[in-house]
């Protein structure tokens, strides 16, 4: 249930009022596998628009009433919930806003993998991390506040909402988009009691396919970073430094 009031002028264009409510519904179906199902309403008022001639923007103005029905399905072997070092998860993610009971109709789909192996007898491990998400409309385009965007926490080394198209400095982001991180990671002492890991990592990714860009094309982009996560008796505090390899204005 929630009450949000949010400033999207330096990003989208515009501001917004929304509220809404939701419900999920959790199921194991065994101790690896885990399955939600449920169902959110949302009312959403774009207003304050700083640039009424941009399309992008101006999809936006005007109140509308979305419900979406969710799907998921969670396989998780990791051996740790906070600071995994072996197993194997993947995520899969349905949601859809039927055009019936919905302003604005579209589908998501987002696909998440993780791989971690850890070395036999040590600390060490290496680990790949992918991730894909696809939206569509069938009868109408996907407003950008309804798309994915890049940059920041899903991809270290750029701003965040740094990765992607714009037009008259409005973030476009996209229909579709891609990260995979391949990274080493190991305690920072080399001690079994160390509090202190560290990982070394690079990812590569893109996003692409927005129905407001005159280029919808995916162009890769690439960083590398290194995290330092720190385990507390609350759980992990992590420190990241990323920088871009590879980048377009």
């Amino acid at each position: 249930l929630y009450n949000q009031e949010n400033d999207y002028s330096g990003s989208f264009g515009y501001k917004a009022t929304r509220f809404g409510l939701g419900y999920t519904l959790n199921f194991n179906y065994n101790d690896f596998v885990k399955i939600s199902s449920g169902i959110s309403y949302e009312n959403f008022k774009g207003h304050s628009s700083t640039d009424s001639s941009v399309t992008a923007i101006s999809d936006n103005i005007s109140t509308f009433d979305n419900y979406t029905l969710k799907f998921g399905i969670n396989y998780d072997t990791l051996n740790d919930v906070f600071y995994p070092t072996n197993g194997h998860q993947i995520n899969l993610n349905v949601l859809i806003s039927p055009e019936e009971i919905s302003d604005k109709d579209f589908y998501k789909i987002i696909i998440k993998n993780k791989k971690y192996f850890n070395f036999k007898n040590t600390n060490n491990f290496i680990f790949f991390d992918n991730n894909y998400g696809y939206a569509h409309s069938p009868n109408s385009k996907i407003k950008t506040k309804d798309a994915f965007s890049l940059g920041g926490l899903n991809f270290k080394g750029f701003d965040y909402r740094g990765v992607g198209p714009l037009s008259s400095n409005i973030y476009l982001g996209g229909n579709q988009y891609f990260t995979s991180t391949l990274g080493y990671g190991s305690s920072f002492l080399f001690d079994d009691k160390d509090d202190i890991n560290i990982k070394l990592f690079t990812t590569i990714g893109s996003i692409w396919d927005s129905d407001y860009a005159s280029d919808p094309s995916a162009n890769i982009r690439s960083s590398a970073g290194l995290a330092f996560d720190i385990l507390t008796p609350v759980g992990p505090i992590s420190f990241n430094y990323a920088v871009p390899l590879k980048k377009y204005d």
